[in-house]
């Protein structure tokens, strides 16, 4: 933790906050400085894939720490015993660094290190909240709404992943073959469930939702900010497979952490999906007839769009009271926090 002092401490410094030259706090860097000889402003390219390239990094960062923690480990295990050659430490590391109790122990450094940091950063830079008001936050139709989200999301990104494995299997090869290397076509432990089902919603949320959206909001309209969230949560999972479903489920978390003005929504949301697909996956019926697959499908969309309306139903009960303490990103002006 000491190392992220300096880290917080410049976002508090008006160095960070300073809206002049660099613009740090929007995440723009300078590619041409006109003076003022010609009385000109500088220019700027805002650049809002930063947050996905610190998150990327964070994730080879503690990828190569375990592996190098891990390596360590046998090698001083292996001097004091000797019991083996070089070899042999290096073929044990490799059968180590493929096995799911390597990806599990990753995923849990991973997540720590991107929600420390993706903290801070909402926290400092965009006031995030993590002990709202309950009565002033959720509504119990919003969280209704987001209940019936759950299966509704599911079905619609399972038969979007269904329908793109069809016409391009290459990719369905491909992403399996992603599963198996990360050692998750076996049974799935306790740990792993963990993973995705708390600690994964929580981390992505931070980067993509609260930080990504918050700083395309500035310079966009929500719904181009939406998307460019939701295309860089795509991005991000490296796979056509889940990168397509990703880019579909991240346009409805945006929705539900913009209208509801808080980014524990689209986090509850997340962790719903990710219990449905990890732990739930084969409660899911589909069918095997042309009925069927078509009647589930039409399940799907109807439950999504009904969860919706219902979650906003919610919200706007909630703002109607004069309860809501927080307010929807698309009323906030450009340009402000």
């Amino acid at each position: 933790m000491h190392a992220l002092f300096p880290l917080l401490a410049f976002m508090k410094s008006d160095c960070y906050n300073n809206r002049s030259i660099w613009k740090l706090q929007e995440l723009y860097f300078i590619p041409t400085i006109t003076g003022d000889y010609n009385n000109e402003e500088i220019k700027t390219i805002p650049v809002y894939f930063v947050p996905l390239l610190l998150v990327i990094a964070i994730q080879f960062l503690a990828t190569y720490f375990a592996m190098g923690l891990s390596l360590l480990i046998e090698s001083g295990w292996y001097s004091v015993t000797g019991s083996a050659g070089f070899l042999d430490i290096v073929d044990d590391a490799f059968s180590l660094w493929s096995s799911q109790r390597f990806n599990t122990g990753v995923l849990l450094i991973y997540n720590a290190m991107s929600i420390a940091v993706f903290g801070l950063w909402y926290y400092c830079r965009y006031g995030g909240n993590y002990r709202p008001a309950l009565r002033q936050t959720f509504h119990p139709a919003a969280i209704a709404g987001i209940v019936m989200l759950m299966p509704g999301t599911q079905y619609l990104t399972t038969y979007i992943m269904s329908f793109v494995a069809a016409l391009f299997p290459h990719w369905m090869d491909a992403y399996e073959s992603l599963l198996e290397t990360a050692g998750l076509d076996d049974q799935i432990s306790i740990l792993m469930v963990v993973c995705s089902v708390i600690f994964a919603p929580f981390c992505e949320e931070l980067v993509f939702r609260g930080v990504t959206m918050h700083q395309a909001k500035k310079c966009l309209p929500f719904w181009a900010a939406n998307l460019l969230q939701a295309l860089l949560f795509g991005i991000f999972h490296m796979n056509m497979i889940q990168g397509i479903y990703a880019f579909c489920l991240g346009l409805v978390l945006g929705y539900v952490c913009n209208r509801g003005g808080s980014i524990y929504y689209s986090i509850l949301l997340h962790m719903l999906f990710n219990f449905w697909g990890t732990v739930l996956s084969g409660l899911i019926p589909f069918g095997d007839t042309t009925f069927s697959l078509i009647f589930w499908f039409l399940f799907g969309i109807a439950m999504t769009v009904g969860g919706l309306i219902v979650f906003t139903s919610g919200i706007r009960k909630l703002q109607a009271a004069g309860r809501s303490s927080a307010m929807p990103l698309s009323d906030i002006p450009s340009g402000t926090e």
